[in-house]
């Protein structure tokens, strides 16, 4: 399925859930799930060919694959936080989307984690 396909699905299941959310609010959030599932498995195989280039490149750089991988759960992070927390709120739950959001920004800082203790070392050698 292309993007222009994958489109004009989410925007045709926005339209009905928009209608059956008068009717029936909770099988109108599960539609918006399936929606959701469906365009994400859309994307699947675009994401796989990404990951693949960018792991290729890396590896030419010669860099450490640990600071690549740290990368790679960052953006997925993000993109699931963001996933999360709009989600939440198209249920009619802001405050637990905020959380989710807040969760996602609390994940990114412990993964981060070792490049701060590592940027720490390299001043610290660089400065004594």
């Amino acid at each position: 399925m292309n993007l222009t396909q994958t489109a004009a699905m989410c925007i045709v299941g926005s339209i009905l859930c928009l209608f059956l959310r008068e009717v029936q609010r909770p099988q109108a959030a599960l539609l918006g799930l399936g929606i959701i599932a469906a365009a994400l498995l859309t994307a699947m195989p675009e994401v796989q060919r990404i990951v693949q280039i960018a792991s290729n490149l890396y590896g030419q750089s010669g860099m450490d694959g640990s600071y690549f991988t740290i990368l790679c759960k960052a953006v997925g992070i993000t993109y699931l936080t963001q996933l999360g927390g709009d989600v939440c709120r198209d249920c009619g739950e802001g405050a637990v989307g905020s959380a989710v959001e807040l969760c996602g920004r609390v994940g990114l800082v412990v993964l981060a984690l070792p490049l701060f203790v590592r940027l720490a070392e390299i001043v610290l050698e660089v400065m004594g």
